[in-house]
């Protein structure tokens, strides 16, 4: 198990240099190289690169964990401060890839269906709306994270889990736990089932509103005769890669989501899901950038030719000094 642990801690060490690295080159990529067929659409994708970079850095300084014992869930971060509510911070930091997805599909789905609308997304009003529904979204995240979980007080609960934490991680972390003790004395917790659904709502909720989007968005392309072929194409390739994108953060933050919050209201205890949770995290910084990097044309080809450039000039270089 130990031999585990410390890999995984390895991985998430290499996930977030090549994060920072992948998502500095989106960005840049972003700014130097986007078509103005893109439009308005390459702030959102300024937008996505500069989340992801934010919650690297932000993993980097929480340090979070996610334990579990018999069926009890918890997470913590370790950091100085020792407070819950940095933990619950982290938690609500999870939101904004997911409020961020939805937003992109509604752009596609509008390039498609109401390209009039399109204006909306460089209107100071509307973008303040988005912003708010962003930050809405994070302090739901915050506040259920808070209130409607315990840790806070001294329990057998968080007793377990931070000698659990020490024995498994060597780190003692006293109080900067949000537990999830699903059957305290073997009773159900109809306060903490609550929390629980309104955490899976607002996750579904979410990629339940991109997939909408995205159906719409593929039938409009598929059945309209309005549009050029050359846009229709556009449309298809931008549509694919935003996809893909979505497919990213499904696979390495909504299962191990729904999958650690849930198994122990089932009396499920497998705790290895627990363990790779947070390194899966830091999986979907890395994987986001290069989905984007690799099927939007104009970023991949302009990256390569400041590699083959490079590459070219110091042939050349080695050739007259030799």
């Amino acid at each position: 198990m130990f031999s585990l642990v410390r890999s995984l801690e390895y991985l998430e060490q290499v996930n977030t240099v090549l994060g920072i690295i992948l998502n500095g080159l989106l960005l840049y990529a972003v700014m130097r190289f986007s078509g103005t067929y893109l439009g308005a659409y390459k702030q959102l994708l300024t937008c996505f690169a500069s989340a992801d970079m934010f919650l690297v850095i932000m993993h980097v300084l929480m340090r979070p964990r996610t334990i579990l014992v018999g069926y009890t869930h918890a997470v913590v971060t370790d950091t100085v401060f020792d407070d819950r509510r940095i933990t619950a911070l982290f938690v609500a930091f999870q939101s904004i890839p997911f409020t961020l997805i939805g937003v992109h599909f509604l752009y596609r789905y509008w390039s498609v269906r109401r390209p009039h609308l399109i204006a909306l997304f460089s209107n100071k009003k509307f973008v303040a709306f988005l912003i708010s529904l962003t930050s809405g979204s994070m302090t739901s995240w915050f506040l259920m994270s808070v209130y409607g979980t315990g840790g806070e007080e001294e329990s057998a609960a968080r007793k377990s889990v931070v000698e659990a934490c020490q024995h498994k991680y060597g780190r003692r972390i006293e109080h900067a736990w949000i537990v999830l003790d699903h059957w305290r004395d073997d009773r159900f917790d109809a306060a903490l089932f609550l929390t629980i659904v309104l955490t899976d709502v607002l996750m579904f909720s979410s990629l339940s509103l991109a997939t909408i989007f995205a159906i719409r968005t593929f039938y409009h392309i598929k059945n309209t005769a309005k549009m050029s072929a050359q846009f229709i194409q556009l449309q298809k390739k931008l549509l694919l890669a935003l996809c893909a994108q979505t497919f990213v953060p499904s696979v390495f933050v909504y299962i191990p989501c729904v999958v650690t919050i849930n198994i122990p209201l089932f009396r499920i205890h497998v705790d290895i899901f627990h363990d790779i949770s947070m390194p899966l995290f830091t999986c979907f910084p890395v994987l986001d950038a290069s989905v984007m990097i690799l099927l939007i044309t104009d970023y991949r080809k302009g990256l390569m030719g400041i590699i083959w450039k490079k590459k070219v000039n110091n042939e050349a270089t080695s050739r007259f000094t030799t």
